[in-house]
């Protein structure tokens, strides 16, 4: 009976372990790059340092102040200007740069004046000589002049009927004759006032 029992016993049952699995370890996540973004950020950084550069030398433009002005727009290129000063001395040329610092004058011509002596004699005809700047000066100059605006009056544009643009232009066509017709005037004169003292000395007995 007993055998019969432990026949008929339902089989123990298996113990099954559990499936191992091997877990392997989770890497970081990479890091996606936002290269719009990052455009955008190098795009505002040009844009503010550029901005910053053009500030800068404008700044440093306006302080040295060589910049032309409205004023300059007056100057009529292609006719010959006169500038006054503060000494009451008069320049013609024409004038190439101007701004609030200076005026640059080329072709320059001034007008000579007799000497104090000459003018006490003579008052009522005074003879005045147009002469080109750099050929009768001691010194010997170019012909430009850099003049500070502080001695300038005021400066006008001439016109081509001018008294002064007119002598400029005999000047141009003979220089040597402009020069002679301004000496030979002096020495009439000269010449005449020599004779008119010596006549009445010639009349005594």
């Amino acid at each position: 009976m007993d055998f019969l029992s432990r026949g008929t016993r339902a089989p123990a049952p298996e113990h099954h372990q559990p499936a191992t699995h091997s877990v392997q370890p989770v890497g970081k996540p990479k890091k996606r790059i936002d290269w719009v973004a990052r455009t955008v950020r190098f795009e505002l950084f040009i844009v503010i340092v550029g901005s910053a550069l053009i500030i800068a030398a404008l700044a440093l433009w306006l302080a040295t102040g060589n910049y032309k002005n409205a004023e300059s727009s007056y100057v009529v290129g292609d006719r010959y200007q006169a500038v006054f000063l503060t000494n009451n001395q008069v320049y013609f040329g024409k004038i190439t740069d101007l701004n609030n610092k200076f005026i640059v004058l080329k072709d320059v011509f001034y007008i000579e004046t007799p000497s104090q002596t000459q003018a006490s004699t003579n008052t009522t005809n005074q003879n005045y000589t147009l002469r080109k700047l750099g050929t009768s000066e001691l010194h010997s100059p170019e012909d430009e002049m850099v003049i500070n605006r502080e001695q300038v009056t005021f400066w006008e544009n001439l016109k081509d009927s001018s008294q002064v643009v007119t002598k400029i232009k005999e000047y141009k066509k003979n220089p040597d004759a402009a020069n002679q017709s301004g000496d030979s005037s002096s020495s009439g004169s000269n010449t005449q006032q020599s004779s008119g003292t010596d006549q009445p000395s010639g009349s005594n007995p």
